[in-house]
């Protein structure tokens, strides 16, 4: 049974406010300098095209918070601005029903002025292999995307991130394909999508089909950035 929010003396609007394009942008800049620093100087016994999607992460995710947050060598991003980057942090879905779900990624956006559930407020991030063994519909979508549309991850908010780990040769023309194809789940179905070119990041947008509890109404269209690193 759902419990409900907390909301006792807790000023807060649904949804959120959006993400500005760029801060996403800014992140997409974190990330992608964590990844080449991973790459040029991996660890010890450390593959970048063999690892497990969990060790990748954890990584990325000790390269962002340790380094880059604390020394600022990404232009606009450092710990005045930001708050911890966390790996797995336990929240919970849209209805309390799952009290531990784990998004890989997490950026505290550091937003307490605005009247926000602050334990909801940031930048969710999945992380997912796009490879032959991971296709991209029964694992980049429906194990990944999904938790976004359904209100697993980031049900309070407007935007999102996907991030893919891809081996081979795949594209955002593939991926935009497989959200609009008929065997895919409806929920999945994009209600627009772009690729942004300069920026080499993929846009969609979904309808989500659940409600916010205590009357705040129906759940509104989530954002996601798709972000793919070439192992």
């Amino acid at each position: 049974m759902a419990v409900g929010f907390f909301t006792q003396g807790i000023e807060f609007t649904l949804p959120h406010p959006p993400i500005p394009q760029r801060t996403i942008l800014l992140f997409c800049n974190v990330i992608r300098r964590a990844w080449q620093l991973l790459a040029d100087n991996p660890p010890a016994n450390f593959h970048l095209q063999s690892a497990n999607e969990d060790v990748i992460t954890q990584i990325l995710v000790e390269i962002i918070e340790n380094r880059l947050r604390k020394n600022g060598e990404v232009e606009g991003f450092n710990h005045v601005f930001f708050g911890k980057v966390f790996r797995g942090p336990e929240i919970t879905n849209f209805d309390k029903n799952h009290p531990d779900k784990k998004p890989d990624i997490f950026f505290d956006l550091k937003r307490e002025k605005y009247p926000v559930y602050s334990d909801q407020d940031g930048l969710f991030v999945e992380c997912k292999p796009v490879d032959s063994d991971h296709p991209l519909s029964s694992c980049y979508c429906q194990k990944g995307l999904i938790r976004f549309v359904n209100g697993d991850y980031a049900w309070a908010m407007q935007d999102s991130m996907m991030v893919g780990y891809v081996t081979g040769r795949y594209t955002f023309n593939k991926l935009a394909a497989v959200l609009n194809d008929d065997k895919l789940s409806a929920s999945l179905k994009t209600k627009s999508h772009s690729e942004i070119i300069e920026h080499s990041i993929y846009r969609s947008s979904h309808k989500r089909e659940f409600d916010w509890l205590e009357n705040h109404g129906p759940a509104c269209t989530i954002s996601v950035t798709h972000l793919w690193l070439q192992t």
